[in-house]
């Protein structure tokens, strides 16, 4: 198996959800595709590589009681973005699922089965 294989399938959401840092309350991106193992996400904010992130994910009210999700995550890679519709340039970052509670694992899985892309 080649390092860019995963053996869960990555499902692209078609609703954006908001990304933000827990610890500084910083917005750093959108929520692209995630399956129980990781995520993708891009932003205006450069995560670091191989830096562990406490993220929270704002989620519609009809997913989880609280409106979020929370999860601790190691960023394996980052790469820069082209120029999007605002003519700002971002950063594409995948990132690796290393804490989530059970509750957070069914959250994630319902977020695919409503909110992923068809």
């Amino acid at each position: 198996m080649t390092s860019n294989q995963r053996k869960l399938k990555r499902h692209d959401i078609a609703e954006p959800l908001d990304i933000w840092d827990a610890q500084t309350d910083e917005h750093l991106g959108r929520l692209v595709n995630i399956h129980a193992e990781g995520l993708m996400m891009i932003g205006k904010v450069e995560l670091a590589e191989d830096k562990l992130y406490q993220l929270r994910l704002t989620l519609p009210q009809n997913l989880a009681s609280t409106g979020e999700l929370a999860l601790g995550v190691d960023c394996l890679w980052v790469r820069s973005a082209e120029a999007g519709e605002d003519g700002a340039a971002g950063f594409w970052a995948g990132c690796q699922i290393i804490d989530a509670s059970p509750k957070a694992l069914d959250i994630i899985a319902l977020l695919v089965a409503r909110l992923a892309a068809k």
